[in-house]
């Protein structure tokens, strides 16, 4: 999902905080400051809707000092300090969603182009077109003959050289060889099988590891799909899903979104509806349930290669760190100058977390470097931002030196309902490298 451009349909990304019984004082300045946020982003809708303009500004000031990592929030500033025709507000609002590391396109916007002329604009809008322009630093690294196939998670395996890539729409897995030659391990719009959503091989055991839920956007959807929700042990040889640990239905469904599989074997999965982080430890046959205050949509997660600790992206919270031992969780400080909200899947390399940061315009692939203790970020640097291809990019996985991503999937060419949106054209699923610093 990503930010839009008007200040009503912003609301989107607005939804009520979840409470915990228990959290550490900084945990609960981090999501009371969220909180506070997003309480004031939802007064200013109300007085927008009002067309209390006064109200509304003041509330959205609010939300982005509040929460001052949110682009949602420091765009709404730059969006109502043009509406009232405040020149000077509009021009600091425009220089702080810069120092989110972030550009938009100013000319595309008539109650903002009409002010660019104006002295004291011109670097700002150069500095905006900058952090906006392509950065094609990736080379296309293999593709799916499908339009249709609507990819999400991926995965490689050194061992066989194979590529493993989930589809959304059709509820399979494909099989993309060394060679080139593609085979779906079982046959589209299989019973009991939803959304394909995260898979990862697991090249010690011959197994992959993958999340299937029940989405409304899957092929062949069924209202009594709604409760599928299961882990899956899939047999890579022939594609038999060994095992399912399936998840009981709940109100508003799960949405099994990623996984990892640790270097002892453990298996993690993150359900982004409820939120919850789940683990499988190896010689266990029951899902370990983990919830936490710092957790709202949680995403894409990277185990550290000394297996002790889990980074997890969350969409509203930003990269939080698990310690696997005792349990604590806290959010990464932010780098001077960025943002790590909006983050989808993630992977470890070297000290640093590489991510598909797709909650932001345009979307990019980022690296994010740690101190070397792993509890905050010193460092943003912007690894591929490479458009048109990489429109809506999701999740990838570190190969040799390079960082492999699904760059197009489809996501935003679909309703909620799962119909294709007017004009939307669909694109033969793409996966893009970028290399990696040694």
């Amino acid at each position: 999902m990503r930010a839009g451009g008007r200040l009503l349909p912003l609301l989107l990304f607005w939804v009520p905080l979840r409470s915990a019984s228990s959290q550490t004082l900084n945990d609960r300045a981090v999501v009371d400051s969220a909180a506070a946020a997003r309480a004031a982003w939802s007064r200013a809708i109300t007085a927008l809707r009002a067309n209390d303009w006064d109200t509304a500004r003041r509330e959205v000031e609010r939300a982005a000092s509040a929460w001052p990592t949110q682009p949602v929030y420091a765009w709404g500033r730059v969006v109502l300090a043009a509406r009232r025709a405040d020149t000077t507000g509009l021009r600091d609002a425009l220089v702080g969603y810069l120092g989110l590391g972030l550009g938009r396109d100013l000319r595309a916007d008539s109650s903002i182009a009409g002010y660019l002329h104006l002295p004291g604009f011109a670097p700002i809008v150069a500095r905006h077109d900058s952090l906006r322009a392509p950065l094609p630093r990736s080379r296309v690294w293999a593709t799916l003959p499908d339009s249709t196939f609507w990819p999400e998670g991926m995965d490689y395996d050194p061992r066989s050289g194979a590529l493993y890539v989930a589809s959304v729409r059709l509820r399979t897995i494909a099989e993309r060889g060394r060679g080139g030659q593609v085979r779906e391990l079982w046959s589209r719009e299989r019973p009991g099988v939803g959304a394909m959503l995260g898979v990862r091989v697991d090249s010690a055991r011959g197994v992959l590891w993958a999340t299937t839920s029940g989405l409304a956007q899957m092929a062949g959807y069924l209202p009594a799909d709604s409760g599928v929700a299961a882990l899956l042990r899939i047999r890579i040889a022939d594609g038999t899903i060994e095992r399912r640990w399936e998840l009981p239905p709940v109100p508003g469904g799960h949405l099994l979104g990623d996984l990892a599989v640790g270097p002892a074997g453990d298996v993690f999965m993150t359900d982004s509806n409820q939120p919850v982080l789940y683990r499988l430890r190896p010689g266990v046959d029951t899902l370990e349930r983990i919830s936490h205050i710092l957790f709202r949509s949680l995403q894409g997660l990277a185990p550290t290669p000394d297996g002790r600790a889990l980074f997890l992206a969350d969409y509203s919270h930003g990269l939080l760190r698990l310690d696997l031992a005792s349990g604590a969780v806290h959010r990464l400080p932010d780098a001077a100058g960025s943002t790590s909200l909006g983050c989808d899947g993630i992977a470890w390399h070297r000290g640093a977390l590489i991510a598909v940061q797709n909650g932001v315009a345009p979307a990019r692939i980022m690296r994010f470097v740690l101190d070397p203790g792993g509890t905050r970020i010193v460092a943003a640097l912007v690894l591929d931002q490479h458009l048109p291809l990489a429109d809506e990019p999701t999740i990838g996985a570190v190969i040799g030196d390079e960082f492999v991503y699904v760059a197009n999937s489809q996501w935003e060419k679909y309703t909620d309902g799962g119909v294709r949106r007017p004009g939307a054209r669909l694109t033969a699923p793409v996966l893009l490298a970028v290399p990696l610093p040694r």
